[in-house]
């Protein structure tokens, strides 16, 4: 559903460089970017109800990574030996038991199926490749 509202998105609202790259490389638009170009068009009146549903599912798939992101975060916190009341005064929450509250319920939210967005590798140029290299030597030898 997640991959199928990208889509979506990316095939109504991509214009300019994003319509170029989904057109040559199927390179979808960024999540909050498509989410922000639906609030943008339903605000004008231009989005249809199968564009605010999709900018939805995606909302969703975003508030879920950046919980994947949190839990790592509290995971790696740990693993460095901070304690859950630091943690929580850098969240601004009442204690370490709110910390160690937050940590078990992102776990929780860590267990969920998630669809990340595949970034597009860049690619290397020409001169970094072997083909490149063979050629430039054939073009010096």
């Amino acid at each position: 559903m997640v991959d199928a509202s990208r889509r979506h998105l990316t095939e109504r609202y991509a214009s300019g460089v994003d319509l170029l790259l989904w057109e040559t490389e199927k390179r979808l638009i960024p999540d909050l970017e498509a989410i922000r170009l639906v609030a943008e068009a339903a605000a004008e009146g231009r989005a249809e109800g199968l564009d605010m549903g999709a900018a939805l599912v995606l909302v969703q798939a975003a508030r879920l990574g950046l919980d994947h992101l949190e839990y790592d975060l509290f995971q790696a916190a740990q693993a460095m030996d901070m304690k859950p009341e630091a943690i929580a005064a850098v969240l601004d929450l009442p204690d370490g038991a709110s910390a160690q509250d937050r940590q078990r319920w992102l776990k929780s939210r860590r267990a969920l199926p998630y669809t990340a967005v595949e970034s597009p590798r860049p690619k290397k140029p020409a001169a970094d490749t072997q083909a490149g290299r063979r050629a430039r030597s054939s073009r010096a030898g």
